[in-house]
C-alpha cells in the first residue's frame, strides 16, 4: 500500500487528550493567543526549542517555531520513536490509541495566510524552503510513499528527505482538518463521542496501519 498515493494530504499528530482544545479553537502554534498551558505535547523537545531560534528561508517569513508543522506521511518518524519508545525518555512514548493524526488536504492548508513548506526536516541546513505548490515536485516522494526511511551506503540522506513538512503560520483552523485517523475502535469511539458532544461532523477512520506494525 503507498502512503498518500494521490500526493494530496498532509498529516499532523498529537495526544488524543488535546482533542477538546483542538475541536475549541484548531491548531495552534505554542505562541498563539489560544495556546493552552494544559497542552499535552509530543516529539523531542531538543527540536522543538531549537525551531524558535531557526530563520525560515524566505524573506519575511520569521522564525520555523512560529509554524504548525505537518508532514506528507502519518508514518513519520516522529511517530515510530514515539510509539516504539526509541528515544524515550526524551520523547516519552504512548500507546497508539492514545495518538491522534490528523489528514489535511495541501490545496486547504495553502489557503492560509501565510505557508511554506521544505524537503527534508526544516531545521536541518541542508533543506529547502519553499512556498509555490509547482515545487511540491521537490519532495522525495517515493520514499515518504514506501514508508522508507532508512539510510544506506548510496543514500545516507534519506532519513531527512522523508521528514519534508508543509508548515502554516500560527493557527490551522479546524475547517482545514478533513478527518481524523485512530488506531483502535476504542479510540474512534473516544473521538466521536468528543465530536458529538461538540455538534462537529469530521469523519475518524481506523487506520492501524498509519501507527506501524
Amino acid at each position: 500500500m503507498l502512503i498518500n498515493a494521490d500526493r494530496k494530504y498532509c498529516y499532523r499528530i498529537c495526544d488524543i487528550r488535546n482533542l477538546s482544545h483542538i475541536l475549541e479553537v484548531g491548531i495552534c502554534s505554542r505562541n498563539h493567543a489560544a495556546a493552552s498551558n494544559e497542552f499535552h505535547p509530543v516529539g523531542n523537545p531538543d527540536i522543538i526549542g531549537a525551531r524558535d531560534a531557526t530563520r525560515v528561508r524566505i524573506d519575511g517569513y520569521g522564525n520555523i517555531g512560529e509554524y504548525v508543522p505537518f508532514y506528507f506521511t502519518p508514518r513519520s518518524i516522529m511517530l515510530y520513536n514515539i510509539v516504539t519508545g526509541y528515544w524515550a525518555p526524551l520523547v516519552p512514548k504512548l500507546e497508539r490509541e492514545k495518538i491522534l493524526i490528523m489528514r489535511s488536504e495541501i490545496a486547504i492548508l495553502s489557503r492560509n495566510s501565510r505557508f511554506f513548506f521544505t524537503d527534508g526536516q526544516a531545521n536541518t541546513a541542508y533543506s529547502n524552503h519553499y512556498h509555490d505548490l509547482k515545487d511540491l515536485d521537490k519532495i522525495d516522494w517515493e520514499s515518504i510513499q514506501q514508508s522508507n526511511f532508512q539510510k544506506s551506503d548510496l543514500d545516507t540522506d534519506r532519513p531527512r528527505r522523508y521528514q519534508a513538512e508543509f508548515l502554516v503560520h500560527s493557527h490551522v483552523p479546524l475547517e482545514s482538518i478533513e478527518s481524523f485517523l485512530v488506531y483502535n475502535e476504542h479510540a474512534e469511539a473516544l473521538v466521536n463521542a468528543q465530536l458529538e458532544l461538540a455538534g462537529l461532523n469530521i469523519v475518524v477512520t481506523v487506520a492501524p496501519i498509519c501507527f506501524f506494525p
